[in-house]
């Protein structure tokens, strides 16, 4: 592998980690989640690499606008 690789592939890394504590931050301050268990939208934002992350965006877009 080259250089532009390794470095797209630790950028992508980053963007996870980031996003993923965000979300988790924001999950960890919800009374209400869609399907009413925390526990399984933890799972997938943290093992599930950003396809978690991003179901979650798009399941709680309330995120985006500080509203409960």
């Amino acid at each position: 592998m080259d250089l532009e690789w390794y470095l797209a592939l630790l950028l992508f890394g980053i963007l996870h980690i980031v996003l993923a504590l965000m979300l988790l931050q924001d999950l960890a301050g919800r009374n209400k989640v869609i399907g009413g268990h925390k526990a399984p939208w933890a799972i997938l934002i943290i093992f599930i690499t950003f396809i978690g992350s991003l179901l979650y965006l798009v399941c709680h877009p309330q995120i985006f606008y500080g509203e409960e």
